[in-house]
């Protein structure tokens, strides 16, 4: 634990952490209030699904592009201008939502504005981050706690949601978001950077495709990928039924779905917190596929629970599980790729995590609507524990690759 404290010893870190901090409890907050809307205009699983698919579009088309464009600008003033348009488009939706003029039209509309938003800010968040850190011992530890904070966040800002929403309704939740935003924004004018911005003129030999040949060709970052993007779909497919559980199995509303989304958020926290206190990256290899199986099995106990008590464990479970394989590869990625490629080749692990949202929203909707959700969460833990042994020889030979080509515990 001492070596992740450590790294806010680095001043712009510092500043970064904590302006993301309260920004990020506004998204989470936003995002619950989002999803509550959507299903209370929707009404119906397979009908969230689509539309939820819909929404998260953007991200699946836009993000391994968005990511080699990246690479070509000063990210600070990339990022500066799109805290500007989330917080735009928060505020929007807090007038609309004020004025009872939302409709399942607008909300999509403004779903996918900040689907293709969050298209050009993940890879430029994560590729801004080691820019952050002028000790590269350091980064390891930051980027555990970039994501500790995010899921940290995920803890705080849903249950905040149901609270207010019950309390006060939706419009306020958007508007705490839109105020959020200044704290980032904030933080980023005060940081002093040292280190230049990319050059142009290598940045610009950096494509998609690029990207796309670099990982292929590279044993670990293929399997990482496409082992996490399989997992990812499975689970996100029980993630968009969240609503539904609130309402119709633990027979609460808004204020039950912000405790089940708060307790993913405190597994997560903690699945992050085990990947950081690893000082040795070798030993995230087998954490990964350990993790998936861990989420197999809570997405099983998942479909065999019917109390709210019950609920909460096994989504600590979830959020644990799931995050700590996605921080891991996050971790493992970023020791291993250049900065010229940082961005274009994280895009392609944000695809995995968010790009897989899309997808697992429609089988999720569809899977809901045939089989309800626990015959959804079910067949989705069966999935990724079958994903999770067809890999595990291709995990074998990629731990012995690894070990070949880095035996150095900080290679």
């Amino acid at each position: 634990m001492y070596n992740l404290l450590r790294t806010f010893q680095e001043r712009n870190y510092a500043l970064f952490f904590t302006g993301q901090s309260l920004s990020l409890i506004g998204y989470w907050i936003q995002s619950t209030t989002f999803n509550w809307l959507l299903y209370q205009l929707t009404d119906s699983a397979l009908w969230l699904g689509y539309f939820s698919a819909a929404i998260n579009l953007p991200v699946l088309v836009l993000l391994p592009f968005a990511g080699s464009l990246v690479d070509r600008f000063d990210r600070r003033r990339l990022l500066l201008i799109l805290q500007f348009l989330f917080m735009l488009q928060a505020l929007a939706l807090a007038i609309l939502t004020h004025f009872d003029l939302l409709t399942l039209t607008l909300i999509a509309a403004m779903g996918c504005l900040q689907s293709i938003l969050t298209a050009f800010d993940s890879p430029a968040r994560q590729a801004f981050v080691p820019r952050l850190v002028t000790n590269r011992e350091h980064l390891p530890a930051a980027i555990s706690l970039n994501s500790m904070l995010f899921n940290t966040s995920r803890a705080i800002g849903p249950p905040i949601a149901g609270w207010v929403m019950a309390q006060t309704g939706p419009a306020p939740c958007f508007l705490l978001n839109a105020l959020s935003y200044l704290c980032i924004i904030s933080a980023l004018l005060l940081m002093r950077l040292i280190s230049p911005p990319i050059p142009v003129k290598s940045a610009r030999r950096q494509g998609a495709m690029d990207n796309l040949r670099l990982i292929l060709g590279a044993p670990p970052l293929r399997y990482l990928i496409l082992s996490y993007t399989s997992v990812a779909v499975a689970t996100m497919s029980i993630y968009v039924l969240l609503p539904i559980w609130a309402r119709e199995v633990l027979g609460t509303g808004p204020q039950g779905l912000g405790w089940l989304m708060g307790g993913i958020g405190v597994g997560a926290l903690i699945g992050a917190a085990l990947v950081g206190t690893q000082r040795q990256p070798a030993r995230l290899w087998p954490l990964f596929r350990q993790a998936a199986v861990l989420l197999g099995l809570a997405l099983i106990l998942l479909s065999q629970t019917e109390g709210v008590g019950s609920a909460l464990v096994v989504t600590v479970l979830l959020g644990l599980a799931y995050i700590a394989q996605g921080v891991a590869a996050n971790t493992l990625l970023q020791l291993s790729i250049d900065d010229d490629h940082r961005a274009g080749v994280m895009a392609f692990y944000l695809l995995a995590a968010f790009g897989s949202i899309p997808v697992g929203n429609l089988i999720g909707g569809w899977l809901g609507e045939w089989r309800g959700p626990h015959g959804a969460a079910l067949m989705g833990g069966l999935v990724v524990l079958t994903v999770t042994a067809l890999f595990w020889p291709t995990s074998n030979r990629v731990i012995a690759h690894v070990a070949r080509e880095s035996p150095s515990p900080t290679a």
